[in-house]
């Protein structure tokens, strides 16, 4: 597939009076009423613009301004939305401030435009005149054009299936060869299917009524649809559109962008498992008209992604506590018809310093070198994405390469291949249709997806790009070429290499002990007591609030309440002020040996904030004490790390939670994960503490743990000490008798080495068997 996908801006045409009295306006006085240095027009107005305005004709065209904002300060924010607020706050008020006069003048002349701030620009209709006019004045950076775009859509490979089973043997498998082999499956096992992430496509469209999208739509809540900060249509001037012009509802009006947000989300739970992370949101943007993009298209949707609002609302009610966690982008904008690179590119940039991770197909112009030419593909900022031949490690012949040389940067790109040929995914011809579609359009939602899992799973890199990027890259299957240069690691073939989520969230094993050294485990399932009884040695208090207490359960909610029947320890979430504590035994042994490695399985529902992803209300901890249970502290504070399954969002702090402030699990976990953890040192007994606490605001259905693991290794000195040889035994000879008495020979005890003494551990339950991971695809033949 030639994926040349493209987009349109929504104009938002003010003054509609006087096209016709443009020409009425003199040039000389044009420009002296808005000011400026004629000498310098020739080279601020781009050579598109001087082609499509000769003879007078009328053109679209961008006025980039010269002020841009700086969004540096953007980098040290710790979280999403305050990343996301700063950002958006920095862009609207530069574009605020900045664009007044020249928004002023084109109101006066009744000049149609829309202002954008995600860019500071404003878009223009009009005659060569009013862009010199325009390009005259000193606040101008630029004119640049807004080309139509047509992207070449993939063809289908397969014909169009409409069942909601998978077809029988030979054609599909349940799991999509694609995410099988990506070990997306791998990932799931542990837990992690992307829960409380959104990821957005910006595409044709989406069918949002299909059986394998609708239960995955961020606008639906299972019986209403709400389709405000979801959904944004940038096409307003189409013709013969089946979706029409602003529509109000997610519409695809070709099928690319229902196949490709199916890849990343779908699943119909009746078998079609299409998508990477089947736990995730989604929410969409329409930027193509059928294939047919223009930049303001394009940049229209990223800004509202940026910051969402309502439907046939505007952009001063963007809302940026509800912008994606990830964007899918399957099109493209060619310099050599007309496009910004460099207008594009900053949108692109803002994204990312909002905490977006901006996904990208690197174009289908392959097998040649330096065919990564176009935006966004190009562009350092985009994390793009390269095709494989579907369970190969083999690149797709129409994969575009590296070096990117368009821009003078001879930059490595891709940045790591997917699957791409012959992928199965929704369609828009009906709410049951599937069909197979070939190009790097198929292998960017992967990598949309394999994001959606890494963040699900390991929270610490949410919004963190560049060390989610490293994440992805160095978990990636190498591949190496020469073809377009040096073999890499990365090179400009297959970048990084082949997606491999399952080594980014590894499925945890037996911890490597040094040889000679001894492995201990102590394992509490909470499987061999009576409910509500805990084991001996646990112990559950409540520092403030009434009963219940900590409990063990074999029912009830959040379902499914055990992960391990028969039981799990139980605590609710009730609506009011609490803390409740659950300790466990009390542990020692590690002062010789390596840290300590926790794993347990969790399932919460703890109230959190729905407008806020990274708010929580009420919340869950892990703490530890290293003094015999005086005091507790945060098991990360104590010198702890998660590996997976960490702390996912942040207490509120004007609520009265007795944990206000701190990081902590809470929200909808959407059934067992699984957390591992590093603990430190410990050279004291020690103690592990869960402890909940909830707020006054409301209420939700508790928090449930289950088969508690805690492993280390030990030993004496360095592994393996040589023991010291016994030396030989010689007899004293006996001295010929005398007077004196009989001297009895001495003989040297053969030293044997000091035996490694054993950790003391309080008792424990036999360990339970662990779920067993899908078995990985085989390297290919």
């Amino acid at each position: 597939m030639r994926s040349r996908l493209q987009s349109v801006v929504c104009l938002v045409f003010l003054g509609a009076a006087g096209i016709a009295a443009l020409g009425a306006i003199g040039s000389l006085r044009a420009i002296s009423r808005v000011g400026g240095n004629p000498g310098n027009v020739a080279n601020k107005v781009a050579p598109w613009v001087v082609v499509q305005t000769a003879n007078g004709q009328q053109a679209e065209f961008f006025v980039v301004l010269a002020d841009q904002a700086d969004l540096s300060a953007a980098g040290a924010l710790r979280t999403k939305a305050e990343k996301a607020r700063y950002v958006h706050h920095v862009l609207w008020n530069k574009s605020q401030t900045t664009q007044r006069p020249i928004l002023r003048w084109l109101r006066e002349h009744g000049i149609e435009h829309r202002s954008f701030y995600i860019v500071n620009a404003i878009l223009v209709k009009g005659t060569r005149e009013i862009a010199e006019t325009l390009a005259g004045r000193p606040d101008v950076a630029r004119i640049e054009g807004n080309p139509h775009i047509q992207n070449v859509i993939p063809e289908p490979t397969s014909s169009v299936e409409t069942t909601s089973q998978p077809a029988a043997s030979g054609s599909p498998k349940t799991i999509e060869p694609g995410i099988a082999y990506t070990h997306a499956p791998d990932v799931w096992a542990l837990g992690f299917r992307g829960q409380g992430i959104t990821v957005a496509g910006a595409d044709t469209g989406q069918r949002w009524t299909h059986n394998a999208l609708k239960p995955h739509y961020r606008g639906w809540d299972g019986q209403n649809a709400d389709h405000d900060y979801n959904w944004h249509d940038s096409i307003h001037d189409g013709i013969s559109n089946p979706c029409g012009n602003d529509s109000p509802e997610p519409c695809d009006d070709n099928g690319h962008g229902t196949h490709t947000i199916g890849t990343v989300i779908g699943d119909d739970g009746a078998g079609n498992q299409i998508g990477m992370a089947p736990g995730a949101k989604w929410i969409g943007c329409r930027n193509m008209d059928q294939g047919n993009g223009t930049p303001a298209r394009y940049i229209e949707c990223m800004e509202f992604f940026l910051a969402p609002y309502p439907v046939n609302g505007n952009p001063n009610e963007g809302d940026p506590l509800k912008a994606p966690d990830v964007t899918s982008n399957s099109w493209v904008c060619p310099p050599s018809e007309g496009c910004s690179a460099n207008t594009l590119q900053a949108a692109v940039e803002a994204q990312a310093a909002a905490g977006i991770m901006m996904v990208a197909g690197a174009g289908n112009d392959g097998p040649d070198c330096s065919t990564v030419f176009y935006p966004p593909a190009l562009y350092e900022a985009s994390y793009t994405v390269g095709a494989l031949n579907t369970g190969t490690d083999t690149i797709a012949s129409f994969s575009s390469r590296g070096p990117v040389t368009i821009d003078g940067s001879n930059r490595i790109k891709p940045d790591i291949t997917a699957p791409g040929t012959n992928t199965r995914s929704s369609y828009n011809t009906s709410d049951n249709a599937y069909v197979s579609l070939s190009g790097t359009s198929m292998a960017t939602p992967h990598i949309a997806g394999a994001m959606a899992l890494l963040w699900c799973a390991r929270p610490e890199f949410r919004h963190d790009i560049a060390g989610s990027r490293t994440g992805l890259d160095n978990s990636a299957h190498f591949i190496s070429s020469t073809q377009c240069g040096d073999t890499g690691q990365p090179n400009n073939v297959y970048g990084w290499g082949r997606v491999d989520i399952s080594a980014a969230v590894p499925a945890p094993g037996p911890p490597q002990c040094f040889p000679c050294w001894f492995q201990e485990t102590i394992t509490e399932d909470f499987d061999n007591v009576t409910p509500p009884a805990l084991p001996p040695g646990w112990m559950a208090t409540n520092a403030q609030g009434p009963p219940p207490l900590w409990v063990t359960s074999d029912a009830g909610v959040p379902l499914p309440p055990v992960d391990t029947p028969p039981n799990a320890a139980f605590i609710d979430d009730p609506a009011l002020v609490s803390d409740k504590r659950l300790d466990s035994l009390q542990f020692s042994g590690f002062g010789k040996g390596t840290s300590p490695r926790l794993i347990f399985r969790q399932n919460f529902n703890l109230e959190a904030s729905s407008e806020d992803p990274n708010l929580g209300f009420d919340g869950g901890v892990l703490e530890i004490s290293t003094d015999g249970g005086n005091t507790f502290q945060d098991i990360l504070a104590a010198g702890g790390s998660f590996v997976m399954g960490g702390y996912n969002r942040t207490i509120s702090t004007d609520r009265g939670s007795p944990i206000a402030g701190r990081q902590a699990w809470s929200g909808n976990s959407e059934g067992f994960i699984t957390t591992v953890a590093y603990l430190p040192f410990l050279f004291m007994p020690s103690t592990l503490r869960w402890r909940m606490a909830s707020d006054s605001s409301g209420s939700d259905e508790g928090w449930r743990v289950d088969t508690v693991d805690i492993t280390w290794c030990h030993g004496e000195g360095t592994p393996c000490p040589t023991p010291t040889p016994t030396p030989p035994i010689t007899p004293t000879p006996t001295p010929t008798p005398t007077v004196s008495p009989t001297v009895t020979p001495t003989v040297t005890p053969t030293i044997s080495p000091t035996p490694t003494p054993t950790a003391t551990a309080s008792p424990r339950a036999t360990p339970r068997p662990r779920p067993t991971p899908h078995q990985r695809p085989g390297p290919p033949g």
